[in-house]
């Protein structure tokens, strides 16, 4: 199944990593060549990534399970935010604190507190304050919006986490790896691949790049859920996809027609074997299927038979 077609993928500039000095020797599998002093990412292994990552993605959605987005690098930020809104999941994009999930009890008292803040803008108690105590509450409040927001509807640590660059997310993944989360990320050429779950190479500095992965993955959550897809397939990749699924279908059904003729032989086999039988044999036979063949012969039991 193509997720996103290759031509997107090279539009948005996915293949292009870091310079040679700048790179992370375990991500050599998935460079294809460089140019200019510049790692090029083999685009067929990303292609190949967003599809499995896309599985996995989609079997925990259906799942019921819960994403939460994760792109503090400015590059990330509008894409973690847009994402997690479509889907009805989480986001962070402002700063990572740290207990986030391991900690989680602790950073719900936070959004309690934020809440409490709020209603006390509403139920008129900031009337009553004084102004410097309130504008503390303002810029309190401010703060804990700022980093809390994408987060305060989460009850539960989340069930994945989908993060952009896992150097600047380290803290992140090592939370997640601690309460055994899967994480699907965006890893560059400067990046260790060991520090992710579901490897997505490609480029982590373009914000079209980031936005092309990231709404190709977030696809996988939408068509669990029912909420907007994205297309990111091109005209000929979907004839070329129709004309797979043809040939598929054709090779199922010749598959079934081959089987039933084969019924049908091993049926017409076993009519012609009831010559070689005895006439005791072809009685106990009869008897099994309730045919009466009491006082007749062998030929005619035969015909009973066959009938």
């Amino acid at each position: 199944m193509t997720v996103v077609s290759m031509n997107y993928l090279l539009e948005a500039g996915v293949h292009f990593g870091h310079q040679k000095r700048r790179w992370n020797p375990k991500m050599k599998e998935y460079i294809y060549t460089t140019r200019d002093d510049i790692y090029i990412i083999d685009l067929q292994r990303t292609a190949r990534a967003i599809e499995k990552a896309y599985a996995a993605l989609q079997e925990i959605a259906e799942n019921g399970g819960k994403v939460l987005f994760v792109g503090t690098k400015k590059q990330a930020q509008e894409a973690a935010e847009e994402n997690a809104t479509r889907t009805n999941m989480y986001f962070i994009n402002e700063r990572w604190l740290g207990g986030t999930l391991t900690n989680f009890k602790t950073i719900k008292s936070r959004i309690r507190r934020m809440e409490e803040i709020e209603k006390m803008e509403t139920d008129g108690t900031f009337d009553l304050l004084p102004k410097k105590e309130v504008a503390g509450l303002k810029k309190e409040y401010e703060k804990l919006n700022k980093n809390l927001r994408g987060i305060r509807d989460m009850k539960k640590v989340p069930d994945a986490l989908i993060i952009v660059d896992p150097r600047k997310e380290e803290i992140a993944i090592k939370e997640a790896r601690i309460l055994g989360i899967p994480v699907f990320g965006i890893v560059d050429t400067n990046c260790d691949p060991d520090m992710v779950d579901y490897v997505i190479p490609g480029n982590d500095d373009a914000v079209r790049s980031v936005k092309l992965v990231i709404g190709a993955l977030t696809n996988a959550i939408a068509e669990a859920n029912g909420n907007e897809v994205i297309d990111y397939v091109s005209e000929d990749d979907k004839a070329k996809e129709a004309k797979r699924k043809e040939k598929m279908a054709e090779k199922t059904v010749q598959v079934k027609t081959e089987a039933k003729e084969e019924k049908k032989e091993e049926v017409k086999t076993e009519t012609v074997d009831y010559d070689k039988m005895t006439v005791a044999e072809l009685k106990d036979l009869a008897k099994e299927k309730n045919i009466s063949v009491a006082g007749l012969k062998k030929a005619e039991i035969i015909e009973k038979l066959a009938a």
